[in-house]
């Protein structure tokens, strides 16, 4: 029973996932493993009838016909279930299996802001205190223009194209937390002009352990074409507000101003050191390496005519 154990819990964890978020998968999951359990359970208890059934067959034909090659061709099988019989186990359990999800996602709410599941009888989100949404997972997969009840984690509907509430939402609660990151820097960094190149999923962390305050600002562009040019974007917005390179080894990814004094420094020579579409930006008050206005030292000459022509 070890292989067919294995078929059908994967055929459950599989159905999970295709069905409904990581949160709601979280919610179901335990109920999702109990079915699947008795599922097991059930189509064991099948195959065992059918081997017995078959060894019984087989011991007959074995009987009747003399014939030990018979009966073992007869018995051979013993243990195995049919095609048909296989179809109607995983056809049995889908049906069961689609129907819990469906009553789950009828009666579980999921956190705009860090995802997790919750009752619906929850207004609060019990993980992070936030306003959960009215909308359930399945209000959520139910299509606003022509009605039809979709998959829970479905962004689209499956009948006219509509976009579902639940990916309204999501796509809102992102939106929000973005610009919520963006006031941030505009409070914690106003000599530094704040990001408007585009991109998702924006995060502002101050890094531990650094000779000078440093702020890290990433954010998630479509491809990494994508995110190459939103950085080179974002350079000459930094131009454009009066950084240059400076110092004894100039580069446009180094960029620097002096704001009342104080220098204003912007790193995005180690921007793609991760992922290719995440680029991240560092954001300090470091002076550059020799110096603002850095002049490179004219080489003395040594005295005399000599030193003269030859110097």
């Amino acid at each position: 029973m070890g292989l067919f154990d294995k078929l059908m819990k994967d055929a459950v964890s599989g159905a999970v996932g295709n069905a409904v978020s990581e949160a709601v998968k979280k919610a179901v999951q335990p109920k999702a493993d109990e079915i699947a359990a008795n599922a097991v359970n059930q189509a064991a208890d099948a195959v065992t009838q059918t081997a017995h059934a078959l060894n019984q067959t087989a011991d007959a034909a074995g009987q009747t016909a003399g014939s030990a090659e018979a009966a073992q061709a007869a018995s051979g099988s013993a243990g195995m279930p049919s095609k048909e019989e296989m179809q109607a186990a995983f056809g049995a359990l889908n049906s069961l299996f689609g129907g819990f999800v469906q009553h789950a996602a009828e009666n579980v709410k999921v956190c705009p802001k860090c995802g997790e599941a919750a009752s619906a009888d929850k207004e609060f989100c019990p993980s992070c205190g936030e306003k959960l949404p009215d909308m359930t997972v399945a209000d959520g997969a139910k299509c606003a223009k022509c009605g039809r009840q979709n998959e829970p984690g479905t962004r689209f509907c499956s009948g006219c194209g509509e976009k579902l509430p639940a990916a309204v939402l999501a796509e809102q609660a992102a939106a929000e937390a973005d610009a919520a990151v963006l006031k941030t820097w505009a409070e914690k960094l106003p000599d530094f002009p704040v990001w408007s190149c585009g991109g998702s999923g924006m995060g502002l962390d101050l890094i531990p352990d650094t000779d000078t305050e440093t702020w890290c600002f990433s954010v998630r562009l479509v491809t990494p074409v994508a995110a190459q040019n939103a950085v080179k974007q974002y350079r000459q917005v930094l131009m454009q507000n009066g950084f240059k390179t400076e110092g004894q080894y100039p580069s446009e990814e180094h960029l620097y101003k002096r704001v009342n004094g104080v220098s204003c420094h912007v790193d995005t020579e180690h921007c793609f050191e991760g992922d290719a579409d995440y680029p991240s930006i560092y954001l300090n008050h470091s002076q550059p390496n020799g110096g603002y206005d850095y002049k490179k030292p004219e080489k003395k000459q040594s005295g005399g005519l000599l030193g003269a022509l030859f110097g």
